[in-house]
């Protein structure tokens, strides 16, 4: 049994350490090791691109808009546009897959312990 704070940080970092345990699908065979390890895979895979997804829409793309007056003088705006509303859809989505992976990889821990 590896020390509390080694369990921790191998739970917490659970998007990260999952690919390690497909290693180990050779020596469960009989059980239901890998029936409990498929969705946290399927978890990890939705949590990494929910997170790409959520950095990549959270940064606003700036336009340069400008324009010529008829008295000749010119004006530029700066506009600023984001994605709306799936930023805010994926700030809700991306922790709740984290939790659940979490929940789902100590759960598969407990049940096999190292």
């Amino acid at each position: 049994m590896r020390a509390a704070p080694v369990r921790f940080f191998n739970a917490a970092l659970w998007p990260l350490t999952i690919w390690s345990s497909l290693t180990h699908l050779e020596e469960h065979p009989a059980d239901d090791y890998v029936e409990r390890t498929s969705p946290i895979v399927a978890s990890a895979i939705a949590f990494w691109l929910c997170l790409a997804a959520l950095i990549i829409f959270s940064n606003p793309a700036t336009v340069s808009v400008g324009g010529i007056f008829e008295d000749g003088s010119e004006a530029v705006a700066v506009v600023r546009r984001s994605a709306g509303p799936i930023v805010g859809v994926l700030q809700v989505f991306t922790p709740v897959i984290y939790a659940f992976g979490l929940w789902l990889f100590t759960a598969r821990d407990e049940a096999y312990p190292r």
